[in-house]
């Protein structure tokens, strides 16, 4: 998978198609702690795009540091989009990502066909215990229970346990500290892309309030709630977010 220089540091990222000429390009953008890997079922389950995944700075095989604001992640997103000469392009955002998704949206629509936000929000409170034993040098295993559903088997949250131990505390710190500056909520009605919201209705890190609050303030925007998924929505129910993606992008 290629990589590309932004700022002297080399950028992962997985494309689901070599050549970009005549497809409308969708760029994925993963959550707190997270990786390209986040978005492998989209990937594997969207056809006629051209599909793009990046690793943020300091994640997965990217190099670099994790970035303590959205807006400076944003801008390495809008870099991101920049090297690889994306002039007109959708943005998808998990999380964290989504709060870029939405800065970018706010910075520079005009290079946006369209905005889906994946479980986030126009705020993103992140609970002091978790900020706490970050700042102790420990991982909030809490975590990882809370972003499934409760009908998750164990092996997949034993798999999702051992992912988050082997992300460096320091990242966790750099991006839980984007999320809980993170707040947009005056500013949501300026986003005039199209955007579609997508939540998973046992949502417990970002509860579908926050989606549906999105939804109403956003002036053109769709909402679909998933079922029998949580945080993790794109990974517990691919089919589902994937049918939405698609009805989304040949809608717009």
């Amino acid at each position: 998978m290629p990589y590309i220089d932004i700022l002297g540091k080399g950028t992962y990222y997985i494309q689901s198609c070599k050549s970009q000429e005549d497809l409308p390009t969708v760029v994925f953008v993963h959550g707190a702690g997270g990786t390209s890997e986040n978005w492998v079922c989209q990937l594997a389950g969207i056809e006629g795009y051209n599909l793009i995944a990046l690793d943020l700075p300091g994640h997965g095989r990217s190099e670099g540091s994790a970035i303590e604001s959205i807006t400076g992640y944003r801008e390495f997103v809008w870099g991101f989009a920049q090297a690889l000469e994306l002039r007109l392009f959708y943005i998808v955002g998990h999380s964290m990502g989504g709060a870029i998704a939405l800065d970018l949206g706010l910075e520079h629509s005009e290079a946006l066909i369209g905005l889906i936000i994946i479980g986030s929000g126009a705020r993103l409170p992140v609970s002091f215990s978790f900020l706490e034993l970050l700042s102790m040098g420990k991982h909030p295993l809490q975590i990882v229970k809370y972003s499934y559903a409760s009908t998750i088997s164990t092996d997949i949250l034993n798999k999702a346990t051992r992912e988050m131990k082997s992300v460096p505390i320091g990242v966790y710190q750099a991006d839980l500290q984007a999320c809980n500056e993170f707040n947009i909520m005056g500013r949501i009605k300026d986003i005039i892309n199209p955007t579609l919201v997508i939540c998973g209705q046992d949502d417990q890190m970002t509860p579908p309030k926050y989606s549906k609050h999105l939804c109403k303030e956003l002036p053109h925007s769709t909402i679909t709630l998933i079922t029998e998924a949580g945080h993790m929505v794109m990974l517990e129910q691919p089919d589902q977010v994937n049918e939405a993606i698609t009805n989304f992008l040949y809608s717009n």
